[in-house]
Order: C-alpha cells, then structure tokens, then sequence
C-alpha cells in the first residue's frame, strides 16, 4: 500500500486543510503506526450503533453516522494531496489545529479517512527545551513540531461516519445537523439532578426554546456536570465572569438554574464549553462568534 499523507483539519475557515511535509522515513513510520490504529479501531467496533444521541457504547461497540456530508474536503485531500497548501512549522499555527487525518483510496474507489482529535498539549514548541531521550542520554529537541495520538477519533467512510465519543466527535467536525433536542422529560431529569437547584420544572420547560433544548442535550452528553465538581465549575464560571449562582441544599453546594432566560442561555453556554481564553493576550471570547466577552 502506498504510504500515507498526514494533513491538519483547522479551525481556520481561509485554511481549512493543510498538509504536512514529511521525509519518507516518518511516512513509512506514519503508515504503519496508523494502519495499526485502524485494525485496532475495527476490532474493537463489534457492533455497530445507529447514532441516536442518548446511547452511551460499550468498549466493542461503535456509533455510526450514515450520509454524514464532507463538507470540509477531507476526501478530496487524500485523493489529491500535493493540492493542499503546506502547514507552516509555528506553534501558532499548529495552534488553530483541531484534528490530524490520513487515509488512502480503497479498491472500490472510496475514501477512507483515519482521524485523530487534536490538542494543544500535542504541540511540541521551540519555547523552553524540549528533550528527548536516545542513546542513553537526553537530547533536545530541534524547532517546533506536533505528537501523533495513539488511537483513532473517527473513521469516515464515503458518507459513513464511526465514532465512539460525540463529545469528541463535535469538536472535530460540524456535526450541528445530527444534534438531538432535549425533550420535557429530558429537561426534568436535569433538574432532578444532585448537582443543581431548579425552582420550577414547569417554567424551565416553557423556557426551553431549541437553542436551549440542544444545549440541555449536549450537556447531557458531555456529563460535565457529573464529572466536575461544583467548586471547580464555580472557579472557571468567575474568572470567564459568568453569572453563576451556587446554592447550599440539604448539605450540598448546587449550581443554581436562572428563571430568567438570558441568564440560563448564558449558563447553558459556559456548561457546553463555549468559552476559550486566548493563549498570548489571554483575551476571553465565545467560540462560535469570537465576541469578546467585556
């Protein structure tokens, strides 16, 4: 099999895919260590899932997306990829990077696309040392670079889509299209939950429009509120300048609902993570508009 092309998917709208100049050692070594990563990914998925939104899957199960649509052009990146523009060696480039993809074009003509989430903590920076250990000493690091993840995000497929993580999955690609609407009873489990405080269920639901009602599914499915302690979301809620009430009940510190709807709105966005601090000015801004926040 020919060796692999590695490109960055990025958050930039002018630069969507990039691609990396790779000696053919790395790409051989690319090859291999992804070709692995996908014969594990399809060994673990014994079970395919129809994505539904409420279905967590178990260790050998995996959710599908049918006719989930390319927009971003990874297809046409792996077919032709000496098309696609180099990515410049900088940290602050490989800052805008939100996810790593390669593949190849199989027998029946069909892309397959192999990709990996991709974080700053991946980005290897000229800033400092850097070292690394070979030939029984530590040896630094020349220049910038990224690390490649061990296991796969997503297989893309033609138009299908697998997966094991949405919460992943929706910080790589547009996946709005497939969001699900929390329903009444979705609504009044949350409020019912340990973690927070809801005067009324009744005036919760009729202030649930669709905005909130996808945001109340998205939490739901990140289990932010299970998996971070109040303390701690009461600390980044402060230093974004967010709004949030805490209320003792029965012993137990609870993130307090708005009535009102612009203040819930507000909540519903920081629990759904859509703030983000700059990394040099440390300017704070929303992710989907990048208005910054006063």
């Amino acid at each position: 099999m020919t060796n692999f092309n590695l490109f960055a998917l990025t958050n930039d709208p002018a630069n969507r895919c990039l691609r990396f100049s790779l000696s053919k050692d790395v790409q051989h070594d690319l090859t291999s260590l992804i070709k692995d990563q996908e014969a594990s990914f399809n060994k673990n998925a014994v079970d395919e899932v129809p994505f539904d939104g409420k279905y967590k899957p178990e260790h050998d199960e995996v959710l599908v997306i049918n006719d989930y649509d390319d927009i971003d052009n990874l297809g046409y990146a792996i077919n032709n990829p000496l098309s696609i523009q180099e990515i410049i060696p900088d940290p602050s480039v490989f800052g805008t990077i939100k996810a790593l993809f390669t593949g190849y074009i199989d027998p029946a003509g069909v892309p397959v696309i192999l990709v990996q989430n991709f974080d700053k903590k991946r980005i290897i920076s000229n800033n400092g040392l850097s070292i690394f250990h070979a030939s029984n000493v530590y040896k630094k690091i020349e220049g910038s670079g990224i690390k490649i993840d061990n296991k796969l995000s997503a297989i893309l497929y033609g138009k299908e889509l697998k997966f094991n993580s949405f919460h992943l999955l929706r910080q790589i690609f547009d996946v709005s299209d497939y969001y699900k609407e929390a329903t009444d009873v979705d609504i009044e489990q949350f409020a019912d939950m340990d973690c927070v405080l809801v005067s009324s269920k009744q005036q919760l639901v009729s202030n649930s429009d669709t905005w909130v009602r996808r945001k109340f599914w998205l939490i739901s499915q990140s289990e932010i509120l299970q998996k971070v302690p109040v303390c701690d979301i009461k600390a980044v809620a402060a230093e974004f300048n967010i709004p949030l009430q805490a209320q003792m009940d029965q012993g137990k510190e609870k993130i307090k609902i708005p009535e009102d709807k612009k203040e819930l709105k507000a909540l519903l966005r920081f629990l759904d993570e859509d703030y983000y601090k700059s990394p040099l000015l440390q300017n704070r801004y929303l992710t989907n508009s990048k208005i910054p926040l006063v």
